[in-house]
């Protein structure tokens, strides 16, 4: 711990991975304050729930799924990096330094070297570590606080900047589109994000309290998304919180039967479907090998397409006994759909809504090959 403390007074850029933590409000105020006193900046994931205030002038970059260019750049410039329990350290610090040497010192406090062991070797990459703390974070941060000496105070946290909704907006939904109008349907509802797609950006929304947003699956299970959501508007029932899953379409359909069980039950839920009609991190991976292999890479689309007939979401969240919304097809309509869904939320339903966001499939031919963009579905 004073070895942690002395790297930690002595870095003049110290960069917080704030990774797996718990959900208590103590330990999430305990990670502010230190995060102030050391004047260190904070990255976090959207792999894990959410673990420091994203709208904080001291968190440097949107959540993301896989680092980012602004992270990256954040981690290069470091001279001190605490990793709390952050998953895959090693292949984030890979990723941001290539193959270069890691200029920074590394602290890591975790314990997962419990589960390294030759026998398996079921774990990530090991991280090069200068100095590690076996503890988990929470217990970890509090000591920290106490043996840093440094107080260097941030300013207040600032106003999010999430896309704002407006009544103009028209024309096909995008992510973002669709975001900016469930953020003003919201307004200030204590709200729980359960899950969100892989085309979501980490600025999209900001997460001021360890329950605004609750992460992914601990193994990219494919389908997990409608049984996750689910289990968590159960524990999440009666806590005052919305309960809210934005899911891509081809995770909502792989388990969306799930959702019975929360009609059966009167679990309050909401499911948003960005849905680009298109199973289209597949269609990615198959451009890839196409590309290797020296295929055509216009028939990325075959057995990941969902045209011909386009699948009613929305009908299928009804044949589970939820309330059903859209096809939702012009972001003109996404404000005032959001609005009564969240009103059949609030009145005890499980809601479910079909956007047709733009991304994956784009329309045309089944010969044809589909648009471009983030992978969602």
């Amino acid at each position: 711990m004073l070895r942690a403390a002395g790297l930690l007074d002595a870095a003049k850029r110290p960069v917080i991975l704030a990774g797996r933590v718990g959900r208590s409000e103590a330990a999430w105020q305990s990670r502010i304050v230190l995060a102030e006193k050391l004047g260190a900046r904070v990255l976090t994931s959207l792999k894990a729930a959410a673990a420091f205030p994203t709208d904080h002038p001291l968190h440097a970059a949107p959540p993301s799924t896989f680092l980012n260019p602004a992270g990256a750049e954040v981690l290069r410039e470091a001279d001190v990096i605490l990793s709390l329990d952050w998953l895959d350290l090693g292949g984030t610090l890979k990723s941001a330094y290539g193959a270069n040497d890691i200029a920074a010192k590394v602290i890591q406090v975790s314990v997962d070297l419990h589960s390294h062991r030759g026998w398996s070797m079921d774990y990530f990459g090991l991280p090069p570590v200068d100095c590690h703390l076996l503890a988990e974070p929470d217990v970890a941060v509090p000591l920290l606080l106490d043996a840093v000496a440094r107080a260097k105070r941030a300013s207040a946290p600032a106003k999010a900047s999430a896309p704002a909704a407006t009544a103009a907006m028209s024309g096909e939904p995008t992510v973002a589109t669709l975001a900016a109008a469930l953020n003003e349907a919201l307004g200030d509802a204590a709200t729980s994000i359960i899950r969100t797609p892989l085309s979501w950006d980490g600025s999209f929304r900001a997460f001021r309290h360890p329950l605004d947003y609750l992460g992914s699956d601990g193994g990219a299970g494919v389908g997990s998304g409608p049984g996750m959501a689910v289990g968590a508007a159960l524990a999440l029932r009666g806590s005052g919180r919305l309960a809210v899953a934005i899911l891509g379409d081809g995770d909502f359909l792989m388990s969306a039967t799930a959702l019975w069980t929360a009609t059966h039950y009167r679990i309050p839920l909401l499911v948003v479907v960005a849905n680009n009609r298109s199973y289209f991190n597949d269609e990615l991976h198959q451009e890839r090998v196409a590309r290797e292999r020296g295929r055509p890479v216009e028939n990325r689309w075959i057995g990941q397409r969902l045209a011909e007939p386009e699948i009613d979401l929305a009908a299928i969240g009804r044949a589970q006994g939820a309330a059903g919304f859209g096809p939702v097809t012009d972001a003109g309509a996404l404000l005032a759909t959001f609005r009564a869904a969240i009103d059949a939320v609030r009145a005890g339903e499980v809601a479910v809504v079909d956007v047709r966001v733009a991304g994956g499939y784009h329309g045309g031919t089944s010969t044809g090959a589909p648009g471009g963009g983030k992978p969602g579905g």
